[in-house]
């Protein structure tokens, strides 16, 4: 296989798929066995990530809180020992004014909070306290700020059916405190763990229509996702993709393969001739995406001209990603 391009990458180093909140959009009873990387575990996937020619972009999100963990100052020393441009994800419920200070004297570059309802309706959704959870990420913002921002900040907002009616509003909040970020997402399926209902689910109906309707618009079954935003499990597992949050497809340890190796081995299972666990009912897959198209054309839920505009978006999402979706697979 022709060697992949190690620019545009992004590691998400899961420290814990534990969390102190209980999201509703979050399928959290079916994630498998919960626990805590060991420090050993981390600091050799950080050796991973700086074996590559081009260093990616280090995060912290994984499907979890990684504030929980109980060396969490420890790896962020860790990665600001290595010079490493490094982030991570949280609800700020537990980012205390001594975590903070720890945060603001190394080398973090970025945090995001995860945090897409307000008052009543995030104690609702997240089963947290609003007001502790205001009051870290207002704090921070001023220390951030006091120490000539460091540290960028930014918002996720994730579309559920409680909040889409009020997301320029809770935007509107956080801007107003001082952040300028926000990234929109719409909720995923969490690779099937989580019903959104969509159609193609647990089925394989119109699944040789959208395959001929990739090769007629010469696209690819591999998709981006598992080569960009290279996801390592909280046991020092590779895995398929972050969206595998089942952890369905294990790889292998960072103990025994390079990311590089890595690359490898996850081209090889799109040419498999069993489709790989974490893509059989996920929302992110390619040919998924097609059948998806066709099952709301199908429903009178979406026009034709919809399935062009889509075909359009991967032809496009293709020609950005040519070294990852397009090298040869395995012999």
């Amino acid at each position: 296989m022709a060697r992949l391009q190690q620019g545009m990458r992004n590691l998400d180093i899961e420290l814990t798929n534990r969390c102190n909140a209980l999201c509703t959009f979050c399928p959290r009873d079916k994630t498998p066995e919960q626990g805590f990387m060991p420090f050993e575990t981390f600091t050799k996937t950080i050796e991973r990530a700086l074996e590559l020619d081009v260093t990616p972009k280090v995060h912290s999100a994984g499907q979890g809180e990684p504030t929980l963990h109980p060396r969490f100052a420890d790896i962020v020393d860790h990665v600001s020992s290595k010079g490493l441009e490094y982030g991570f994800t949280t609800n700020g419920s537990l980012l205390t004014e001594e975590l903070s200070r720890r945060v603001l004297d190394s080398s973090v570059e970025h945090i995001c909070f995860s945090i897409s309802d307000l008052g009543e309706d995030y104690e609702e959704v997240y089963a947290l306290s609003f007001d502790t959870t205001r009051a870290n990420i207002l704090r921070f913002l001023d220390m951030n700020e006091a120490a000539g921002n460091p540290v960028r900040t930014q918002v996720s907002l994730v579309a559920h059916d409680l909040n889409r009616e009020k997301l320029a509003d809770y935007q509107a909040f956080w801007s107003e405190a001082g952040i300028s970020e926000f990234c929109h997402f719409e909720q995923t399926n969490r690779g099937g763990a989580c019903d959104i209902g969509l159609y193609f689910v647990d089925n394989q109906r119109h699944s040789e229509d959208a395959r001929r309707i990739l090769q007629e618009n010469g696209l690819t079954h591999v998709c981006v996702v598992p080569f960009v935003m290279l996801f390592v499990g909280w046991n020092g597992q590779y895995y398929l993709c972050c969206n595998d949050y089942r952890k369905l497809t294990p790889l292998g340890s960072v103990f025994d393969h390079s990311i590089e190796a890595m690359d490898v081995i996850k081209k090889a299972k799109f040419f498999e001739q069993e489709i790989p666990a974490a893509c059989l009912n996920c929302d992110l897959d390619t040919t998924n995406i097609v059948r998806e198209v066709l099952f709301e054309i199908e429903a009178g839920e979406a026009p034709p001209g919809r399935l062009q505009e889509k075909t359009a978006e991967l032809i496009a999402r293709q020609q950005h990603y040519p070294d990852f979706v397009l090298a040869e697979p395995v012999a």
